[in-house]
């Protein structure tokens, strides 16, 4: 175990962890972890802005990695640190006509801790009108309908949206997410799946496990005028869910877009099996379909316990899922990683399931 953790460690250490979009950049702890200097090219040329969070326990580190600015250096500790009071969205780190902009670690042997760093240009969708929020104490309390929105953070989290009550019981909503900044929203403007799609009414609400950094949430305004409910979110995940009209499981960092870095962090774990449940109180029609790189010793087993049926799939190419269905009560989610950090899967169920309000 500590041989195959080391050779996860030196194989994220020496990968370039990023993750580049048309518009942004998703940079993590290895980007920086032995580098006295990053280099980002292009993104602020014109105007860029800059969101960070961090770890209590990596802010040391994020106090001594230094943005350039044209007005001296800004740590992303600090920026990470920028709330604004009244609606609690987070502030960001404006860069104006800087062609290269340099980030400095200056920490003892370049060492670093968890941290996200979205640097986003402003040419990406929903610049200038996205909200975005810290996962750690989110509460968005039914209020102003809003377009996009982005949570945030260095630490995996539960992302949940209450259903609408009062007179705005029954409404329909419009919802899709994807793990990527607001600027990625769309699969036109990067090749990100939906992790959540869903076009109902009652609109039932949710509960989004986020094995991940980053989450963004796309309401259709077009067709719904209706502002989301309370939107609240926790750290941590559970990994056993109610099974709900859509839902997606996935393997640390796992986007699902295609040609790209999966997120990294020493926070995640890629030694201990994977073991997801998706319950219900009936049986329902699920919907289900699989991506994985794992080879054959290592696969994504699906099993409805009621009966026993089992699926074992492995090397299933990123563009071309494999799909199968269940009428089943429960479903559980098997994965054992092969401690390289190399592999991963992701797992989207949608059902018939009647929501209750």
């Amino acid at each position: 175990m500590i041989g195959k953790s080391i050779v996860f460690l030196l194989s994220i250490f020496l990968a370039d962890a990023r993750v580049d979009f048309n518009h942004s950049r998703i940079f993590d702890e290895f980007d920086f972890k032995g580098q006295a200097t990053v280099a980002i090219d292009g993104l602020c040329k014109d105007t860029c802005r800059i969101y960070a969070s961090i770890t209590q326990e990596s802010k040391k580190f994020a106090s001594n990695i230094l943005i350039q600015t044209s007005k001296g250096f800004v740590s992303i500790a600090d920026v990470a640190s920028r709330v604004d009071p009244t609606t609690n969205q987070k502030l960001f780190l404006e860069i104006n006509n800087v062609a290269t902009l340099y980030i400095d670690n200056a920490n003892s042997q370049m060492n670093v801790g968890p941290l996200v760093l979205y640097v986003v240009n402003k040419a990406g969708s929903n610049f200038g009108y996205a909200e975005i929020y810290e996962a750690e104490d989110f509460h968005r309390p039914f209020s102003t309908m809003v377009g996009a929105l982005t949570v945030m953070s260095a630490r995996p989290f539960t992302l949940k949206q209450a259903h609408l009550e009062g007179n705005l019981e029954g409404a329909p909503e419009g919802v899709l997410a994807q793990m990527a900044g607001y600027d990625a929203l769309g699969y036109a403007t990067d090749p990100c799946p939906y992790l959540y799609y869903l076009l109902y009414g009652p609109f039932p609400g949710f509960t989004m496990e986020v094995n991940g950094p980053i989450i963004s949430l796309l309401y259709d305004l077009n067709q719904f005028h209706f502002p989301p409910g309370d939107l609240t979110a926790t750290i941590g995940i559970t990994n056993r869910r109610q099974l709900e009209r859509a839902g997606w499981a996935g393997s640390p960092g796992f986007h699902g877009c295609l040609d790209k870095q999966p997120y990294r962090s020493s926070l995640y774990d890629f030694s201990t099996p994977f073991h997801a449940e998706v319950t219900n109180d009936q049986p329902e029609s699920i919907s289900v379909d699989v991506v994985t790189n794992s080879d054959d010793a290592h696969p994504v087993t699906l099993t409805d316990p009621e009966n026993g049926s089992e699926y074992s799939i492995s090397a299933t190419a990123d563009s071309k899922p494999v799909s199968f269905n269940f009428n089943a009560k429960n479903l559980t989610i098997n994965w054992t990683p092969d401690g390289s950090g190399n592999t991963h899967f992701l797992v989207r169920w949608n059902s018939t399931m009647i929501p209750h309000s």
